[in-house]
């Protein structure tokens, strides 16, 4: 008997190792269509990886938002931080956008994309954008 319940925790050990690169991926599929489908702003609900992993801590020049509870910029707070640097420095790249404001990269372009379609922005140089004229 105990020869079966070692068997059977190897193959449910084998399987899940063999399926852990395919939650990784479906997570990362996942934070892309949210980032695509314009709630970039919206944390990604991702399930819990089957073993804990060390995670890296945030930079400490990256504070809370009001409170101190909430990682989550208040709803439009990101694009109007955007619009006012973009303003004050015609021609700025989108990844010195995110170094002044501390806003993470990945929303920063998508939002400075979003900005461009709408015609609100649009390129100046060959990396940076400008308020549309």
């Amino acid at each position: 008997m105990a020869d079966l319940v070692g068997q059977i925790q190897r193959d449910i050990e084998k399987r899940l190792k063999e399926l852990r690169p395919l939650i990784e991926e479906k997570d990362q599929l996942e934070a892309v269509l949210a980032a695509l489908s314009g709630d970039y702003a919206a944390p990604v609900a991702v399930a819990a990886p089957a073993r804990p992993r060390a995670r890296a801590a945030a930079p400490a020049s990256r504070a809370p938002y009001a409170g101190g509870k909430s990682r989550r910029a208040p709803r439009g707070a990101n694009r109007e931080a955007i619009l006012k640097l973009v303003g004050e420095r015609p021609g700025i790249s989108a990844a010195e956008v995110a170094e002044i404001t501390n806003i993470a990269k990945p929303t920063v372009h998508t939002t400075i994309s979003q900005l461009k379609r709408k015609g609100i922005l649009e390129p100046e140089g060959a990396n940076g954008v400008k308020l549309a004229s």
